[in-house]
Order: C-alpha cells, then structure tokens, then sequence
C-alpha cells in the first residue's frame, strides 16, 4: 500500500516536472526571441530626425565663409596655394570634423602658359610687320582680380610654337563643320589656321578636328551669341554676362588621367612614357576674348557664312581662307609659348566609418583645382562639400553613425582631364570596384538660380526624385507660387520628355570627376548642380574659367544669401543619408530596364529601315532588354520583402544592386577607346563633354555612308549589335538567384 502511494507521488511529480518543461518549450517557441540590440538596429533605416538635423545643420552663411577662402585666390593644379594652402587646410579640418583623412600624391604632367612670354594673335603683313595683337592678359575689371598669381588665358596641353598662315572660319570646330568646308565647299584647309568659336562641344575635340583636317593651328573664342546673351554693353560688371576681354581657359587634351600614365596611376613605382610617345594635340591653340575676335574676323575674304554659323559680333561672318582687301596680303599669326612639366598634385580624402558595413563606401567628390579663382567652377562645389562634411560632423557629436562608410573626395588636376580623381581610381580600383555604392559628385553647386539640373545612371533616378522632395525651395516666389520643394521647380521648368510629371534627369558624359568610377570600375553616379533659366541658349555659364569669376560674382550677382547654394547641400547630403543608412539600397533597377526600352525604341525610329536594308535587326537587344525587365521585376519584388532582420539576406540583395552596373562594363573598352567602358553610356568619340547611349553602335554609325570600306563599317555595326545584347543580357543575369550560375541565361545553354 505504501509503495502504491509512494508511486503516485512519484507520478503527480513526473507529471508536474513534464508539464512545466511543455509549458517553458510551449512559452519559448509560442513568444518569438527578442532581437539583440545591434541586430535591431542593423535591420533598421536610419532615423529620420537625422535627416531634419542635417538640413538645420547645413548653413548658407557657413558656404559663404567657405567660398571667400577657396576663392580668395587663384589656385591652378600644383600650385603652391592648391596643393599646399588648400590641401593642408582641408586635411586640418577634416582630421578635426570627421573620423579620419588621407592625402594622395601623383606626380603627373601638367601644362602652363609662359608668364615671361605671354601666347598671342596678331595680323603679319607681307613685310612682317604685326598689328592689331590680341591682349596678352585679360583687363581687371575690380580689384578682386588684380593678383600676381593670376595665369595668362592659355589652352592646356598645346605644343608651342608659331604659325603663320591663312584665317578660316570654322564654326564650332564640330567634325559637321568641317564636312561642310571640306565637302560642300571643297575648301582645302591644309596649312591653315582655324578660328573657332566655343560651345557645342568639349574644346579638345574641336583642336583633334582641326588635325584631322590639315589645320597647322587653332584659335578658339567666346562669342557673344553663347556667352553675352542680349545686350551687350550690359556685361560684368553689370550683369553676369561676359565682357569681350574676358577669355576661357581650359585644357585641350582629349582622355582622362595623366597622359604620361595611360590605365595606371602615377605613384613612385609608375612607368612614364615619354611625351612624344603619348596623344597629347600636335597643333598650337590660344583663347581669345570676342573683342579681339572682332579685329580678326571683321578682315576676313571668302564667302559668308550659313546663318547657323553667324554668332552675334557686329560684323559679316565669312569663311575665309585669309583676309580681304587692303589685307589680302597678310596673314594670321598665332604665337604659343606654353610648355608641360611634371608636377606633384594632391587628392585629400576624409572619412566617416560606418558602423555596420565599414567595407561599404558611398562616396561624395568634388575637385578643388581653378584655373583662376574659379569662385563657380569648382569653388562653389568645395565650399558646398566643406559644409555638408561639417555638418556631418556634427552629427557624429549627437550620436548619429552610418551604416556604411562615407568617404569626402577632394580631387587634384580636374581642370586638366580628370586627373586626380582617374589617378585615384586606377589605384584603388580593385577595393573601390566591390566595395563602393555609389559616387555622388557636384563639380559646381551653383551656376544659375532658376532649377536643378541632375545627370545620373538610371538606377538612381528614383533616389534623386525623393531626395530631391526634402528639400525646401530657396526661391520665396517659387514657394510663393505653391512650389515648395526643391523638386517642384526642377519638374516645371526641366520636365522629362518621355514623362512630363518627372524632372529630366541626364546622362553622363565626362565632364566631370564621376567618369572613372562610372566608366573604370562602374560605380553608380550622379552629379548636381543648380543651373540658369534654360531660356538662355548659352554654351555654359558666360564666366567660365575667366578672370571674372570671382566671389563677387556670385555673392551679388548669382546667390546672394547662398541659399541655393544651401539646398545643393541639402540635397547632397540627403542622398548620401539614404545611400549610407537604408537597410535595403534604393536602386531602381526597374528605371534601367525602361530606359534601355527607351534607347532601343529611339534607335528603330532612327536606324530600323537602314539595318533592315542591310539585314540587320536590334532583335537580339529587344529580347535581351525584355530578359533584363523580368531579372529586374524579380529582385525588386525581392529586395521589397527581404528579411531585414537577416543581415546575410540583405547583403545578399544589395550586392546584387550594386553589381548591375558593373555588369555594363566592357573591359575592353567602348567603340575604339579604351578608356571608357560602360556599353549603355560613354562620351561620345565626337564631344567628350556630352553621353551617347549604346556609344560603341552610335560611333560605328556615325558617317557610315561616307565610308568608302562600307563592307567593314557594316561588319562593325553587327559586332556592336551584338556586343549590347550580350552585355544587357549578363546584366540581366547579375539579378537572377545567385544560388544558379547564371541563372536562366545560363541554363538554357547548358552543356552539363
């Protein structure tokens, strides 16, 4: 009896003790874990008063400060104010601001004009007398100018020497141009020198025209249609237009990089090819002001010009070769006496680090280098970037950190062909090529106060839309009108032509720092600028790379109160913010498969009845197009309902973000030139400054039916088709399951 009882103690207790580890089992599987507090808030986006703190932080009066010391004086690359002044001053204060800083030095080949021996245009008569010589210095207009410092106008890179010979009026020295001198007119232009006028195209592709077609030289002007807009006795100091003696500076050497160092960077271990063994031009160029223009062009003989040819100087625009009477005898002389040499430049890197993903860089950059005192180009842009670091830096102090790295690029030798930032990129390609997000560039903040202009990839479209929404109008009568944001002007007065209720957002060319990352290691891009009234047909902003580009100008003349200045670094800082906190990455690789569509649709229209008659077809890009838009359906699908609480998922998802535009690179190069890579987007071989979409086709196409080897031009044309549809297609493939080698654009060619 008692070993009965005994038992069925024994067994209340079992029962109890089982019913407890059910019920602890049925409690620790029914109430999910909590997350450890670093999982929390790794799955988390970051928060957004961040975001209001940074645009309070952001200071006009703080961009002012800024532009006052960076241009208060000229600082030309390897200068002893840009590479020591500036640099030390920027690594001082980002060494105090940010996590840390790290300068870069290249020894590279730089070009100057001889201050001794100024460049310069005269008319020689028979008995070599000169007259009528163009100014050897542009004239101080304010005292703001007068600086020893100040380097003579000059075009970078071109041979010196002295050419005597007969005038031609070239237009804007675009290959079109020539065709119609050469073709229509039958002109022979062998021997000759070429007055151009700027705009259109980058001035280094009008000095390679002029080569290719026999000219012995080149004079480049501004004229008043492109840079003096209206009324021309009202100019600086007036207006913001420019004055006849104002002259552009500015390099004429086509590619990026130092040319001494083709595809590697220029460190203490680098080979160096000798001058005469690289593409630097071979014909003398100097700049001149219209003022002297107008001595030169006024005299000329020949023919006059189309009417598309005639810029606005008071004078019959004609064709030349060589001058009228009383001066058929003379002839134009242009005299060069620039010279190159190596010299040390600096880039200055600073550092946030991020806190989850260290190894993720998003990239902010800007070039620091002026040709005079470049108080818009690319000091408005320096002063801009100072601040948003500053501000960030403050940020830091409030307990603020980024998911990922933030780094600040200070760039060397931009003005010359990207130097600094090429240099900087062939070293570090192989880290920044799988670890960088994005690269985020304003080489100028403010030319014009009217609406933003943005140039993209298109997988940052979106991001610049939302973006672009935070922030406020600094224009009161915008606000005024109902437009509150920063976006709402950008879609009224740019709107896209394919969507009028989105803002047209630019491709890029390489005008700028963002072509290395886009075009070497195909980094994502974007650059941001606020720009004039796009009712002015103008070549750039009338002061460009003048002397006359001076705080002054665009303190009282451009932004006063620097607010638009403000919103460019709001808006820089507001898309860093995303690219370096968000969870999840907001690439929209959805837009790229619609422009592709875009791309593809505009070329049938263009070019469908040419490839047809010569059995062509863009078929193989449509399919691989349509194989691109479902990869880009599926990862979108995905990347919205990833596990953000999943750190490998989440990475997994962005990794494959970042490849897709990595996945358009060519490595061996685009069309003819190996320095650009990205198949979709590149200069055009014809005008560096502007994108051609599908550039290696747009290149094989250009002129084909002038080409006497049609057989090969066409053989071409097919090899490009081919190219694109490959290219979109493992684009596509970067975006399907990683777990499949491949995906669906592999299997069906399996061989297993």
């Amino acid at each position: 009896m008692f070993i009965m009882h005994r038992m069925k103690v024994l067994g209340v207790i079992a029962l109890g003790v089982a019913s407890l580890v059910i019920g602890i089992l049925i409690g620790h599987f029914a109430i999910a874990p909590r997350l450890p507090t670093w999982l929390q808030r790794m799955s988390t986006d970051g928060d957004p008063k961040y975001s209001k703190q940074l645009h309070q932080e952001i200071r006009a009066e703080e961009i002012h400060k800024n532009l006052q010391f960076f241009a208060g004086k000229p600082h030309i690359a390897g200068s002893h104010q840009e590479e020591e002044v500036l640099v030390n001053y920027m690594y001082k204060t980002w060494q105090s601001n940010l996590d840390g800083v790290k300068i870069y030095n290249y020894t590279v080949l730089l070009s100057y004009p001889n201050a001794s021996d100024p460049n310069y245009i005269a008319i020689v008569s028979a008995d070599g007398v000169e007259s009528d010589l163009s100014q050897k210095v542009e004239e101080i207009l304010s005292p703001d100018q007068n600086d020893s410092t100040v380097v003579n106008p000059f075009n970078a890179y071109s041979p010196s020497g002295v050419i005597v010979g007969d005038l031609v009026y070239v237009n804007y020295a675009t290959v079109e141009d020539f065709h119609f001198l050469t073709r229509n007119l039958s002109m022979n232009l062998t021997g000759t020198v070429a007055i151009a006028r700027y705009g259109r195209i980058f001035r280094g592709d009008k000095v390679k025209n002029g080569e290719l077609f026999g000219c012995a030289g080149m004079i480049i002007y501004s004229d008043p249609a492109d840079y003096a807009f209206g009324d021309q006795e009202r100019v600086y100091p007036d207006d913001w237009w420019l004055p006849g003696t104002g002259a552009q500076r500015g390099t004429v050497l086509r590619g990026d990089g130092d040319p001494l160092t083709p595809f590697y960077p220029s460190i203490g271990s680098a080979f160096y090819f000798d001058e005469k063994d690289v593409a630097l031009p071979k014909i003398p160029v100097t700049p001149i002001g219209y003022n002297d223009a107008v001595k030169y062009l006024s005299k000329m003989s020949g023919i006059e010009a189309p009417n598309s040819w005639k810029g606005k100087l008071n004078v019959i625009y004609k064709l030349g070769p060589g001058f009228a009477p009383p001066f058929e005898n003379s002839k134009i002389k242009l005299y060069v006496k620039t010279y190159n040499v190596k010299k040390t430049i600096r880039n200055v890197i600073g550092f946030i680090e991020g806190q989850f993903e260290p190894d993720r860089y998003v990239a902010l950059g800007n070039h620091r280098d002026a040709w005079v005192f470049g108080a818009i180009d690319p000091s408005s842009g320096t002063a801009t970037m100072m601040e948003v670091s500053r501000a960030m830096g403050q940020l830091l102090k409030k307990g603020w950190r980024p998911r990922r790295s933030i780094l600040f690029c200070s760039w060397g030798a931009e003005e010359y062909g990207l130097i600094g930032s090429t240099e900087w990129v062939e070293e570090m390609e192989k880290v920044l090529g799988s670890r960088t997000v994005a690269y985020l560039n304003v080489d100028i903040a403010v030319e014009g106060n009217s609406t933003l202009r943005a140039l993209a990839t298109p997988i940052l479209h979106k991001l610049l839309f939302a973006a672009a929404r935070k922030v406020e109008n600094p224009n009161p009568d915008e606000i005024r009108a109902g437009r509150r944001s920063v976006y709402d002007t950008w879609v009224k007065n740019m709107p896209s032509p394919h969507d009028p209720n989105l803002p047209h957002v630019k491709s890029l060319g390489s005008g700028s720092d963002y072509s290395p990352f886009l075009q070497i290691t195909g980094i994502s891009a974007a650059d941001v600028l606020y720009t004039y009234d796009q009712k002015y047909t103008i070549a750039s902003y009338p002061m460009y790379h003048s002397v006359y580009e001076t705080v002054d100008l665009v303190s009282r003349l451009l932004d006063r109160g620097f607010k638009y200045h403000q919103a460019v670094g709001r808006l820089w800082g507001e898309l860093a913010l995303h690219l370096a906190d968000d969870v999840i990455l907001n690439f929209d690789c959805l837009q790229y498969a619609e422009t592709l569509k875009s791309i593809v649709s505009e070329l049938q229209t263009i070019y469908g009845r040419t490839f047809q008659e010569h059995n062509l077809s863009l078929n193989p890009v449509k399919d691989a197009v349509e194989g691109f838009l479902r990869a880009a359906k599926a990862l979108q699908e995905k990347a919205d309902k990833a596990n953000r609480k999943n750190p490998l998922e989440v990475r997994k998802i962005n990794d494959q973000l970042m490849q897709i535009e990595r996945a358009f690179l060519n490595p061996f190069g685009v069309g003819s030139s190996l320095n650009y890579r990205h198949v979709i987007y590149a200069p055009n071989q014809h005008n560096m400054y502007a994108a051609s979409s599908f550039p290696g086709l747009a290149a094989a196409m250009f002129d084909i039916e002038n080409d006497p080897d049609q057989e090969n031009r066409w053989q071409q044309v097919k090899k490009e088709i081919s190219i694109i549809a490959f290219t979109i297609a493992s684009a596509a493939s970067t975006m399907e399951d990683p777990g499949s080698i491949g995906g669906g654009h592999m299997k069906d060619r399996s061989v297993f």
